[in-house]
């Protein structure tokens, strides 16, 4: 079913807009016309972008994907932000964006699912972006009509590194040196303080934005258990596992909430030149239902913490099969000293002991359960390590 369609460029070649509700969702597509006769070419990396014939007031057209095509997509950042791209190329394209690369400068963001109302990802950008947390690509222009965010357009991240392939990049040179991972010339232990540093900016700056609110220490225990036992119940067999959760849900302690990234490990961080920035805001501190998602801090900080494991786990399943037992306590010894180094970097910033409880005892106890809880989400992605 259409819900709109606006035209951004009349004519051939020609660009409409159209947002539909596709199975309960609503679609977004830019819509490229070209005359029957026209030669299209593609962007590189692009897959043929040739949706079919498309009949209107001027006569037949060729319908395509207006992002991949190299004519049309430097036309569709112009109708957007009113000024010539120069050199356009595509970066990348999944179900949660089709991202083009503008000449080096910026990326412009266009997103095919939509929401019935702001983007959580891009609305939580922003607030953070204009309370003064940089360690973002910050919005140039938004691209929002009906009150649904569009797309977005950002400065470009230069020199920059996803997190997962810095890690991994580390473990490899780890496995393959024989060596203590202190010793190792890849030592990842640095970058992953300064990782913990970034992650409590966020928090603070979260706090600042959006607030907080106060909960109970034993009641997201309690929560916690609840939900590790309905998917996953094995984990509550794992050493220590038990133990912490009883003494979470004897804890009496009342606890601050901010509102949390919400899925937040090293695939959604990158290094720059400029240092650790939130590469991927999805899913925008809010929860299946759209709605803000306050919890504890440190619900994100395990996220992270898990994804530590997983990394270590997935770069030992590279090794051949008969050097993984030896190589096991060595991956061990790199989660643990990386998780020493975040958690350093992040408790010691300046503020973050007003968003976390006292007790470090506490502290250490709510981590374990919420990476816990974590990895009873993501059955297929247990680490091992």
């Amino acid at each position: 079913e259409v819900v709109e369609v606006e035209v951004l460029l009349a004519g051939r070649p020609g660009l409409l807009d159209v947002v539909a509700r596709v199975d309960g969702r609503i679609a977004h597509l830019v819509l490229g016309l070209h005359g029957p006769r026209a030669e299209i070419r593609m962007l590189r990396g692009a897959d043929d972008g040739v949706l079919g014939e498309f009949e209107d007031d001027r006569g037949v057209a060729l319908a395509v994907d207006a992002l991949w095509d190299a004519e049309l997509a430097p036309l569709v950042m112009i109708a957007i932000v009113g000024e010539e791209p120069g050199v356009v190329s595509l970066a990348h394209d999944d179900d949660t964006a089709t991202v083009l690369d503008i000449e080096d400068r910026c990326s412009f963001s266009v997103f095919p699912w939509l929401t019935d109302g702001p983007n959580p990802g891009v609305d939580m950008l922003v607030t953070l972006d204009e309370v003064g947390f940089n360690h973002l690509a910050a919005p140039i222009a938004l691209w929002r009509r009906q009150g649904r965010d569009l797309g977005i357009v950002q400065e470009l991240l230069m020199g920059s590194a996803p997190g997962w392939a810095l890690a991994l990049t580390s473990l490899r040179d780890l496995y393959g040196s024989g060596v203590r991972p202190e010793e190792a010339g890849g030592d990842f232990a640095l970058e992953a303080r300064s990782l913990g540093t970034m992650a409590a900016r966020m928090h603070l700056a979260s706090d600042k934005a959006f607030g907080r609110r106060e909960g109970a220490v034993a009641d997201w225990a309690a929560g916690i258990e609840s939900e590790v036992s309905r998917l996953a119940p094995q984990l509550l067999a794992a050493d220590g596992a038990a133990d912490t959760l009883r003494a979470l849900r004897n804890c009496a302690e009342q606890a601050p909430m901010v509102r949390t990234h919400g899925d937040f490990h090293l695939a959604r961080t990158a290094r720059t030149d400029q240092g650790w920035v939130v590469a991927d805001w999805l899913p925008g501190g809010v929860d299946a239902a759209g709605v803000p998602l306050y919890r504890s801090a440190l619900a994100d900080v395990a996220d992270v913490l898990w994804s530590f494991r997983y990394v270590a786990a997935a770069a030992l399943d590279e090794r051949d099969p008969a050097l993984r037992p030896g190589l096991a306590p060595v991956a061990a010894a790199w989660v643990e000293r990386n998780h020493r180094s975040f958690l350093s970097g992040y408790l010691g910033t300046p503020g973050i002991e007003e968003l976390v409880p006292g007790d470090r005892q506490v502290v250490r106890q709510l981590t374990a359960a919420f990476e816990l809880c974590h990895s009873a989400n993501r059955p297929d992605q247990r680490p091992t390590a």
